[in-house]
């Protein structure tokens, strides 16, 4: 297979007992079943912790929660399946974590959740764009995927464009995010029409100067007034939560409206955050035409992140690295929070001109 991922993804490591924020407390990981029998047959006194750690609810089998860790922790920050048997022995779940991956027919793409401390240090530290790099590995397709072949290669060739958007660092962040929005309006115009063949068109005319120009005009006339966050702060405040401490920065934001702008402070960062969501969701629109709500989800995040660290006491890099890896533990590792979020997005209950009238 093809296996396509940012260029800073190889660099990653696992800091293990010295993680700010270990990955063993607040989930309750679903274990599957392979994992079940194999840890029923572990003899001696892990074999015994294991037993006594995994509970059964709903049909679903996993570990036992206390004070928000995993029973297993050890008080090192190691867990003792993996010290002791080895990485392959840890569950499915366990073992991929930090890692997103999406097939596409014979390619797989691989994103390195932000929800790692040290994998959005990686992202967020990079100072150069991010580029994409594909290489080839040994691994075939884990089950079979049929796609429709015109329409993924117009959705990449729309990411390609997407990125270039993203990347131009001669516009203020602000600028990039309206043009976003409109770019993706109007791909998804054309998928309405099933004119897929004419993406790679629209492409060409979003990197003409002129037509460019006209696009910006345009974000500006869209977004004149400047809006409130509080539909946003509803939408996620309606979301599953797992600290108290998102909840206290949620209600923060909700009523700060003169902090300090990440835009203004960080902007290589929210162009970095902005690309890692185009890269997850973005192509997910090959599966059910999508576009637009993906891409409106991907600005959402990039301005709610911006919000919530206007509500920060601290304004420095290590907040920033420690809101942000928040944020996507919060939402991005929900499914139902990101179905909640898509679903606002395709019934217009959040609309392209809010987010638009959000980036003064």
């Amino acid at each position: 297979m093809k296996r396509v991922a940012f260029d800073y993804v190889n660099q990653f490591y696992c800091l293990a007992g010295s993680c700010p924020d270990t990955c063993c407390k607040d989930w309750q990981i679903i274990l599957d079943q392979d994992t079940i029998e194999k840890y029923r047959t572990v003899e001696g006194e892990l074999g015994e912790k294991l037993k006594n750690a995994l509970v059964t609810e709903d049909g679903e089998t996993m570990f036992r929660l206390e004070n928000g860790h995993c029973v297993l922790l050890r008080p090192d920050g190691l867990c003792p399946v993996q010290a002791e048997l080895g990485d392959q022995a840890l569950c499915q779940t366990c073992f991929t974590h930090p890692r997103f991956i999406e097939e596409y027919g014979s390619t797989q793409e691989l994103t390195l959740s932000i929800s790692c401390p040290a994998a959005v240090r990686l992202l967020l530290e990079h100072d150069a764009p991010l580029q994409i790099l594909t290489t080839e590995n040994n691994e075939t397709v884990s089950m079979p995927n049929e796609l429709d072949a015109d329409l993924y290669l117009a959705l990449l060739q729309a990411r390609k464009t997407a990125f270039v958007i993203a990347q131009d660092r001669t516009l203020p962040i602000r600028k990039r995010l309206g043009l976003e929005l409109l770019f993706a309006t109007q791909v998804q115009d054309l998928l309405n029409e099933h004119r897929v063949n004419a993406v790679k068109t629209l492409c060409r005319r979003f990197s003409s100067p002129a037509s460019m120009a006209r696009q910006l005009a345009r974000a500006q006339r869209c977004g004149i007034r400047r809006a409130q966050f509080f539909p946003c702060w509803m939408v996620l405040n309606n979301m599953e939560h797992l600290t108290s401490r998102f909840t206290r920065l949620l209600d923060a934001a909700a009523l700060c409206h003169d902090g300090e702008d990440l835009f203004s402070l960080y902007s290589v960062q929210a162009e970095n955050l902005l690309c890692y969501f185009l890269f997850r969701y973005f192509l997910k629109a090959v599966n059910d035409r999508q576009l637009l709500a993906r891409v409106q989800s991907c600005v959402f995040h990039v301005l709610s992140i911006r919000e919530l660290f206007r509500a920060e006491e601290n304004t420095d890099f290590e907040t920033l690295l420690s809101l942000a890896s928040l944020y996507s533990k919060e939402v991005e590792h929900s499914d139902e929070n990101l179905q909640l979020l898509l679903r606002v997005f395709q019934r217009g209950t959040l609309h392209t001109a809010y987010l638009l009238s959000l980036l003064h």
